[in-house]
C-alpha cells in the first residue's frame, strides 16, 4: 500500500472512530491531524469537506459489512446473526461507540442530502441482509417466531443500536441483557 493510500485510510479510520464515539458534528479535522501528526491541510487534500470524509466513513463501514456477510455466507442463520452481534459487542467494548448507521441517524436532519442517501442505502442493505437471514433461519427450522420477517428485521435494526445507547448509561450488564433479549426474538414460538 502506498503512503498516500495509507494516510487516506488512517484518516477514514480515525474519522470513523471519532464519529462513532462523539458524533459527526462534534468531531473535527484537528483531532485527526493531532493524532496523525499532520496538518489539517493534509486531511483537506484527501477530503476537501467534512461531508467528503463522512461519505468515505459510511462507504468504508458498508464495505466492512459486506465483507462480514461474505465471510459468514455459508454459516447457519444464527451464526450469521451472531457475527453481526459480535460487531456491536466490539463497538461497546471499544469505548461505547455507536454503529455508523446510528451515528448518522442521530443527526439525520442536519447532515447533507448526499449523506442522508448514503446512510439510508446502507441501512437498507443491512435490513435486506437481516430479512434474508431471518427467512433462511425460519425456513430451515432453526428459528421460530410469528412476527413478519420484515418487521422483526426492523426490530433488530432498532434494538442493536439501542443496546449500545442504554449500555452507555447502564453498563455491560444492561447491554448484555438487551442483546440476549434480541437473541430470544428468533426463538419464540
Amino acid at each position: 500500500m502506498n503512503t498516500a493510500q495509507n494516510t487516506r485510510d488512517k484518516i477514514i479510520e480515525l474519522g470513523r472512530d471519532y464519529m462513532q464515539r462523539i458524533g459527526y458534528h462534534s468531531f473535527n479535522y484537528k483531532q485527526i491531524s493531532l493524532e496523525l501528526n499532520i496538518k489539517n491541510a493534509s486531511i483537506h487534500h484527501y477530503f476537501p469537506s467534512k461531508e467528503d470524509l463522512g461519505l468515505a466513513v459510511i462507504e468504508k463501514d458498508r464495505q466492512d459489512f459486506i465483507f462480514l456477510t461474505q465471510k459468514v455466507r455459508k454459516a447457519k442463520a444464527m451464526d450469521k446473526l451472531e457475527a453481526l452481534i459480535s460487531s456491536y459487542q466490539y463497538y461497546f467494548e471499544q469505548g461505547k461507540k455507536l454503529c455508523v448507521i446510528s451515528t448518522f441517524s442521530t443527526s439525520f436532519n442536519e447532515i447533507t442530502e448526499r449523506m442522508q442517501l448514503a446512510v439510508s442505502q446502507y441501512a437498507e442493505l443491512v435490513t435486506a441482509w437481516l430479512v434474508a437471514t431471518l427467512k433462511e433461519g425460519l425456513e430451515s427450522g432453526e428459528f421460530s417466531f410469528k412476527e413478519p420477517v420484515d418487521e422483526l428485521a426492523e426490530v433488530w435494526m432498532a434494538t442493536m443500536p439501542g443496546a449500545l445507547l442504554v449500555g452507555r448509561t447502564g453498563g455491560k450488564t444492561v447491554f448484555d441483557k438487551v442483546i440476549n433479549s434480541l437473541r430470544q426474538t428468533v426463538k419464540s414460538s
